[in-house]
């Protein structure tokens, strides 16, 4: 598999769960912007994670048809895998951005000049409900499933979906966490405020018995009294290569306990890049391949550049205890105490 230099020898003994992955992506199958670059080679990738000391991955939907197929991706590679490799879970959910086009029709203007969002009907809505109330309910019973999400706000691309149709989707899905009584994988750009005051609203239905909401609050990229909101509710932060780009953010990091992070990657997005404020404390790195001349062939020695995997989960745990002032040992087995607080044992029940 891929080699990697720095500080994956001192590392080597380390076991990581990558919190926050997106095996769906098109990436994955080769595909870069709907244009074929390589074969599929999500095997590789999840060999690869494995061999780099990944034992559990958390793969994350966008809409229901997403939740459906990330449960059936999920039972194939069990049956391929029979217990050994690397274990992935999913998440069953609807992102912000997606809202629209699960819990909304588009409808034109009386001169057909403008086009705008409007709700599906409650009967709608309620079926919308009750197809992910099904699927979450039979991917926790199997064990696949662990979260409901990745749901929340996303005000910087309201371009996909307006604010009213995104809240309406977030309420929806706070509905389908309550019924099943699973974690919020909340997604949140530039709507924290409107977040937390929903959460806030809803708190009373959502707590468990120590008065937390159970969730996590993935790749934040916000101000630390934000942060220091959700914190607030009992919600835990994720951290990936988005969360760490600018000196601000660093900052933020630095005082976030680390008893409240989990680590992510948001694959195959948010890598940590040479321009980076975080990229000094990376010590673990991969030989890349640009997606154009990538194959199966090279993806035993190569990853492809810019594009995350699993095993870049080794780089946000090193980029947190070099923020933080601590050692990667210490980082990891804390945030993996953080992912079976949040999540269970993440053990399979089939």
């Amino acid at each position: 598999m891929a080699s990697s230099s720095g500080g994956s020898e001192s590392h080597a003994q380390l076991r990581y769960i990558d919190a926050g992955a997106n095996l769906l992506d098109s990436m994955y199958q080769g595909t870069y912007h709907g244009k074929p670059r390589h074969e599929p080679d999500l095997d590789i990738v999840l060999h690869r994670a494995h061999d780099k000391g990944v034992d559990k991955i958390i793969s994350l939907a966008g809409t229901v048809d997403e939740s459906k197929e990330l449960m059936e991706l999920i039972a194939s590679l069990d049956a391929k895998a029979e217990g050994e490799g690397v274990q992935v879970f999913g998440t069953v959910g609807v992102h912000p951005t997606r809202c629209a086009e699960v819990f909304a029709e588009k409808v034109s203007s009386s001169d057909g000049e403008d086009e705008s969002w409007t709700p599906k009907t409650e009967q709608q809505q309620a079926e919308i409900i009750q197809r992910l109330t099904k699927l979450a309910t039979e991917g926790k019973e199997s064990g696949n499933a662990v979260a409901i999400g990745e749901f929340g706000l996303d005000y910087a691309r309201l371009q996909f979906c307006p604010k009213d149709i995104q809240q309406l989707g977030l309420r929806a899905q706070l509905q389908v966490a309550c019924e099943t009584k699973l974690p919020l994988y909340m997604h949140n750009r530039e709507s924290g405020d409107d977040l937390y005051a929903i959460l806030s609203e809803c708190k009373d239905r959502l707590s468990d018995e120590r008065g937390n909401i159970r969730g996590i609050v993935h790749s934040f990229d916000e101000r630390i009294d934000v942060a220091r909101q959700f914190l607030s509710l009992g919600l835990y932060i994720g951290i990936n290569g988005c969360s760490l780009k600018t000196a601000d953010n660093i900052e933020v990091v630095k005082q976030i306990p680390l008893e409240r992070l989990i680590l992510e990657t948001d694959c195959p997005w948010c890598d940590v890049r040479p321009s980076h404020a975080s990229f000094e404390h990376v010590q673990t790195t991969y030989p890349t391949k640009k997606e154009k001349q990538y194959s199966r062939e090279l993806g035993e020695e190569f990853c492809v550049k810019n594009r995350t995997e699993p095993c870049h989960v080794a780089q946000i745990a090193e980029v947190v205890a070099g923020v933080q002032g601590v050692d990667v040992k210490e980082v990891v087995e804390v945030c993996c105490r953080n992912v079976f607080d949040l999540f269970g044992d993440l053990e399979k029940k089939g």
